[in-house]
């Protein structure tokens, strides 16, 4: 049996040394800064040497490094002529995927660039509803679907985000005069701020002055925008957070009731390229944690 550390840790150092950023490899890989951290770190866990030296210029390789490095890119060299070889005699193929509006926009647009790598021989297609001619869609809501092969990914996490540059006053002042943005869903109000407040100890009163918006998305832009405070899937705002267009106000983070499921319908469940697309949906959900 082969001994081998995470292929994720092992492809996260190889970008990182070609660029000699963390940030730069995070682009390429569609990924935040963070995650990259994490994979380093189990990655220089794991080989008991330390991969990169850190100092106020930058990075740097160290010896263990520079001597793992040629070999790393050389593995992945003959990986990827081979997986080039058998794809392009198969020829393309069409995979059609349904996204919620936000989700598209706020996590899977950005990692469009990674799918790329994972599937060079896909046609992808991406629709906004689900249509007959769909492989795969995925859907938010709270259980599995009985007709389908449904797997939830993740959970939303909800947290109290609004400008940062609201950060200095008081949660109960803000709570008191910037209005609740509140996020519709089949025309009622889905019951994040009741269910934060009361997490929170807060009144009920902090969710009547609102505002409804029939995205996740547009609540996100009004907040960064200082429109209002929300509560919003942290999922969804990791670049955000990181870029400070949004802060978070609170420690207070609600799990549920609703998540996001991949469904793949029962005709296409088995095709290859279908099933390694929801083998790259749970690898981008776990670079997450």
């Amino acid at each position: 049996m082969r001994r081998l550390p995470s292929l994720i840790a092992l492809r996260f150092f190889e970008e990182t040394a070609r660029h000699m950023s963390f940030n730069r490899a995070a682009t390429a890989l569609c990924v935040t800064q963070g995650a990259v951290s994490r994979q380093i770190k189990l990655l220089e866990e794991s080989l008991g040497a330390k991969l990169f030296e850190r100092d106020h210029k930058g990075i740097r390789l160290t010896q263990a490094g520079s001597q793992f490095l040629p070999c790393l890119s050389e593995a992945f060299d003959t990986i990827e002529r081979g997986f080039r070889q058998i794809t392009a005699a198969k020829g393309r193929r069409r995979l059609v995927v349904s996204v919620p509006p936000t989700f598209a926009t706020q996590w899977f647009s950005p990692r469009l660039g990674s799918l790329a790598v994972e599937l060079p021989d896909v046609e992808l297609s991406i629709r906004t509803e689900p249509s007959g001619d769909c492989h795969c869609t995925i859907r938010f809501g709270r259980h599995a679907l009985p007709e389908a092969h449904s797997e939830l990914l993740m959970m939303e996490r909800h947290v109290l985000v609004g400008a940062p540059r609201l950060l200095g006053e008081s949660l109960d002042t803000l709570l008191d005069r910037m209005p609740a943005l509140h996020v519709l869903h089949n025309d009622a109000r889905l019951e994040l701020w009741p269910n934060w407040l009361a997490k929170a100890n807060l009144p009920a009163r902090y969710a009547d002055n609102g505002i409804e918006f029939s995205t996740l998305e547009q609540a996100i832009r009004a907040a960064g925008k200082g429109a209002g405070l929300a509560i919003v899937d942290r999922n969804m705002i990791v670049d955000e957070l990181v870029d400070g267009k949004l802060a978070q106000f609170s420690d207070i983070e609600v799990i549920g009731p609703f998540g996001y499921w991949l469904d793949m319908a029962p005709r296409h469940a088995a095709l290859e390229h279908v099933q390694a697309f929801g083998a790259w949906m749970r690898e981008e959900v776990l670079k997450m944690t």
